[in-house]
């Protein structure tokens, strides 16, 4: 008996006490009573349901890339019916030309007639007119009904009005540009393609004279040194490139071949004004304006030309 008293006393002070672990268990179990379990029933039902669902969605994609492909289809067929054709220049409508004929730019467009309205592509017939016509923008739109193109040009304003010079046996080599037009750019406008409307500017009065196509590129500069002239120029005679010559309100100008010195030139030829106050305009030969700081005046009467001191002139 004292062993055995001894021994329960003994455990009774190192014993553990296991009475939180036993209420976690418990809770547990609770829990796992709480959850109901998932029959297979309604397992096999939420199957067919999202297998339904999966069919519906792909049956309305089905149908909606049906429909997209028949309306696409419609249109194309319709586009393509006679009623949607251009069948001639006479349904291409032109805005904002004042010099061009509508006849040239009609004429222009490059188009197969007849044309479906759909396989017209404006952008590229905007370009491929820009490089064909004389003008600097072309907008071209499609109209369904009716059925027509919308061409909107901007034209080259001519600026001077060339002219040839007559045929000589030692020019057959040289090329001149034909009769016709220029605008501040150089772009060259044939003559035919030009008509005065009741509205439209008038035609340029300045004439240019054998222009060799070479020199050409040379233009915009001349003109825009030209055009800021005090003294009135009437026509310029490029057919020796050596010697560009003037007819102006004081006579013929000689400046010798184009160069920079164009503006100091007719800055000269300005200080000279007066010169018909000295001179009658008929008794002038022409003014010689290759120095610019020492200008000579041949007169029709008389031997030898005259030194004109530009400062001097009254």
């Amino acid at each position: 008996m004292g062993k055995s008293v001894t021994g329960i006393a003994t455990n009774a002070k190192i014993g553990i006490n296991l009475g939180p672990v036993w209420d976690i268990w418990a809770n547990l179990d609770v829990a796992m009573t709480d959850v109901s379990p998932v029959s297979r029933h309604q397992l096999q039902s939420r199957r067919k349901t999202l297998r339904r669902q999966r069919r519906l969605t792909i049956s309305q994609s089905l149908w909606r890339f049906m429909a997209m492909a028949g309306l696409t289809t419609a249109i194309f067929w319709g586009a393509t019916r006679p009623v949607w054709l251009i069948d001639g220049p006479d349904q291409i409508i032109v805005t904002g030309n004042e010099l061009l004929s509508h006849t040239l730019i009609q004429d222009l467009v490059p188009l197969d007639y007849p044309q479906p309205l759909l396989k017209v592509e404006p952008e590229v017939l905007a370009q491929q007119l820009r490089d064909r016509a004389p003008v600097t923008a072309v907008e071209v739109t499609r109209q369904l009904l009716p059925p027509r193109l919308k061409v909107q040009v901007q034209e080259r304003l001519p600026v001077a009005l060339v002219e040839p010079p007559p045929r000589q046996d030692n020019t057959i080599d040289i090329q001149y540009l034909q009769a016709g037009f220029l605008d501040a750019e150089g772009a060259w406008i044939p003559k035919s393609s030009v008509v005065l409307r009741e509205n439209s500017a008038p035609l340029p009065t300045l004439r240019l004279r054998g222009v060799q196509t070479q020199y050409q590129r040379y233009w915009p500069q001349i003109y825009a040194t030209v055009r800021q002239s005090p003294v009135a120029i009437q026509e310029i005679d490029w057919q020796d490139p050596s010697n560009l010559v003037l007819t102006t309100e004081l006579g013929v100008v000689y400046l010798g071949p184009y160069s920079p010195e164009l503006e100091q030139q007719l800055a000269t030829l300005d200080k000279m004004r007066n010169l018909p106050n000295q001179l009658g305009t008929e008794d002038v030969a022409h003014i010689d304006l290759t120095i610019p700081t020492a200008p000579t005046i041949s007169i029709v009467e008389g031997t030898g030309d005259l030194s004109a001191d530009p400062s001097q002139a009254p």
